[in-house]
């Protein structure tokens, strides 16, 4: 195709059907990079992109925060706090934090109404013993409370010029952002949309989406592979105030330009399909000189010509008009519709497929790679109600890489059939909780439960005493399996 001329040509009628010709894509390698053996477990291609670099950062932030929280607020804290118990369960480990996250991925397969209902003793239909095998209930939610990955103290407050409101998280999506590129190199056809975690939290990055399910939530604009939905990068919208559009331009333009720039894909003869919020000319003509295609949907307000904005196509009868390699479609597919749909592209020729035009029907396959992408992380995400906004962002987070984990894995292994996606997450689920129950050296049965004994009853505590030893710790509390005595405090090392 004709690159785009100083003094552009005017806008002129065509009729279908036009020569068959598409844009040259000479990148050769595509899908997934720099992988493990076509054998490897699913927790490798985990792994890849939740390093252990990033696990180890989690940790330390977390037990310093941790830390400072007792320190301070011990005077205040009251006695029966369950922040109490963080010094004297002790700092979270590597191995814990791997079982904290395979409880998180595995709270989106079992979903219950509250945090306390995976701990439910009381109602043997509602018992899931796999949870409390893995921590009390406690020492789990003082590690969700506590879980950062930023200092606290070198965050700027509120009132500070250099405060964003993404700033919790910011970090965490420029490392994930690094990561997806730097294992997979994308097809040609990209899709850019919005995405909305929902949540109705005070943030200043709140917004409203009537379209979306959720409605209200924060805003991420996505670049995605088309075909796979694989995510290649994604940024925060953190609202007017601390994103604001540069003079003289539109913000669907700048997001477009912002995304492709920040992934150095500008400029290596990428097809990009967008919806109409996005969509200029101007946009169309500034992504053909830098050698980038693109396709979308475009309102009659935009800057188009008065023929197309004029047309009354006729049912299964689209009327194309073009400029040089600018290509305008108005088509209407039933009489039900009031207004026709009409579309840009600078990959596509004038040319009908039973009616329907070959553009429409490639941004029909193509643009809904964003909404492919939340449709397969809404399966597995319990979507769980958080006072803190930036911390159901940061576990939503973690659901797009174990999203892009299964895509690495599913072009890349050899098994024959591959894993289905719920036993991807299951097969990641138990290799991490794997390791940490190891450590806890019970990889196989839950921790027991206890139980009072009568009044003034006591029996010698299993797992602490040692009568030839001469040592001898009583009991006023017993194990319900075996019926031996246990103190509360002893129960992890004791075997039955």
């Amino acid at each position: 195709m004709a690159g785009v001329n100083a003094n552009p040509t005017p806008w002129f009628r065509v009729l279908p059907p036009e020569e068959d010709e598409e844009p040259e894509f000479n990148i050769n390698q595509r899908g997934p990079i720099r992988m493990p053996d076509t054998n490897s477990p699913p927790i490798a291609y985990f792994y890849l992109l939740f390093s252990i670099e990033l696990m180890k950062e989690f940790v330390r932030q977390t037990n310093s925060y941790a830390n400072d929280m007792c320190n301070t607020a011990r005077h205040y804290i009251g006695r029966k706090s369950r922040k109490l118990r963080w010094r004297r369960n002790g700092n979270l480990t590597m191995f814990e934090f791997k079982g904290f996250l395979s409880v998180l991925f595995n709270m989106g397969l079992i979903r219950k109404v509250s945090i306390s209902e995976y701990w439910n003793t009381k109602s043997v239909s509602q018992s899931t013993p796999w949870f409390r095998c893995m921590f009390s209930r406690n020492r789990f939610q003082n590690i969700l409370k506590f879980l950062r990955l930023v200092c606290d103290n070198r965050l700027p407050n509120r009132n500070n010029q250099n405060y964003r409101p993404a700033q919790r998280f910011q970090p965490l999506i420029d490392f994930v952002n690094r990561k997806f590129l730097f294992y997979y190199c994308p097809r040609k056809e990209l899709s850019i949309d919005e995405s909305l975690v929902g949540t109705k939290g005070r943030t200043a990055m709140l917004q409203y989406i009537p379209s979306k399910r959720s409605r209200f939530g924060i805003k991420f604009w996505m670049l995605v592979e088309a075909v796979t939905g694989y995510i290649l990068h994604m940024k925060v919208y953190e609202g007017k105030k601390y994103d604001p559009v540069p003079n003289g331009t539109l913000q669907g333009s700048n997001v477009v330009m912002n995304l492709l720039s920040s992934t150095s894909l500008l400029g290596k003869g990428y097809h990009v399909f967008v919806d109409s919020f996005f969509t200029s000319i101007s946009l169309v003509k500034t992504l053909l000189r830098h050698n980038t295609y693109l396709t979308g949907t475009i309102r009659k307000s935009g800057k188009i010509p008065k023929m197309i904005k004029d047309a009354k196509p006729k049912v299964d009868e689209p009327v194309f008009a073009r400029q040089g390699p600018l290509l305008i479609c108005s088509y209407k597919q039933n009489e039900r519709r009031r207004k026709p749909v009409i579309v840009v592209s600078t990959n596509y020729n004038a040319l009908s497929n039973t009616g329907k035009p070959k553009v429409l029907c490639a941004y029909n396959t193509f643009m809904g790679g964003v909404d492919l992408a939340d449709q397969m992380i809404v399966t597995y995400n319990d979507k769980r109600k958080s006072c803190r906004v930036w911390k159901k962002v940061l576990i939503h987070i973690f659901h797009r890489i174990l999203f892009n984990s299964y895509i690495l894995y599913y072009q890349n292994t050899d098994e024959r059939p591959p894993l289905t996606r719920l036993q991807f997450i299951q097969s990641v689920i138990d290799s991490l909780a794997h390791e940490h129950l190891l450590k806890k050296g019970n990889p196989l049965t839950p921790q027991p439960g206890i139980r009072k004994l009568q009044r003034g009853k006591q029996k010698d505590c299993t797992v602490c005493s040692d009568r030839k030893n001469g040592i001898r710790h009583r009991a006023r509390t017993e194990c319900v399996r075996c019926k031996k005595g246990l103190h509360n405090q002893c129960k992890r090392r004791h075997v039955c």
